[in-house]
């Protein structure tokens, strides 16, 4: 098949839940998957005047954003959602949780991560918004 450009919907956002098992997170609109890095300045007397360096760490996160899902006949809330919340307020290693992000085509990012809750919250004609960025915690796994 030839390369084409993947509509962001049809990406799958997990976080693993109970026993080990991948639950999907729903109610999502937008995500973003960025990162930084780290310079140690290697230019020398030799860099003819031009700056070097090498690259000596990289840091990645994972942000999601969509609407906050809730039943309302129960309080039962999406099963995704309330894993990652029930993250955002862990603190020590019980706070890091495992993710994984599936591409359209089927390439799967796994991770480890800590959870930064965004904002819940809305006006008066608005749907309640829910989000999260996920500061990823070591290396991220392409398969």
């Amino acid at each position: 098949m030839a390369l084409v450009r993947v509509l962001a919907r049809d990406w799958v956002f997990e976080v693993e839940g109970t026993a080990g098992t991948f639950v999907p997170v729903g109610g999502l609109h937008t995500f973003g998957l960025g990162g930084t890095k780290v310079d140690t300045d290697t230019t020398g007397f030799d860099s003819e005047g031009c700056a070097e360096h090498l690259v000596t760490e990289r840091a990645h996160s994972l942000t999601l954003s969509g609407f906050f899902i809730e039943d309302l006949d129960t309080g039962a809330r999406d099963p995704g959602q309330k894993i990652i919340d029930e993250l955002a307020i862990k603190i020590g290693a019980e706070a890091i949780g495992n993710f994984k992000l599936t591409s359209p085509g089927g390439t799967v990012y796994t991770f480890s991560g800590s959870v930064e809750p965004a904002e819940v919250g809305g006006g008066k004609n608005d749907v309640t918004s829910w989000g999260a960025t996920i500061t990823i915690n070591g290396k991220i796994t392409v398969s």
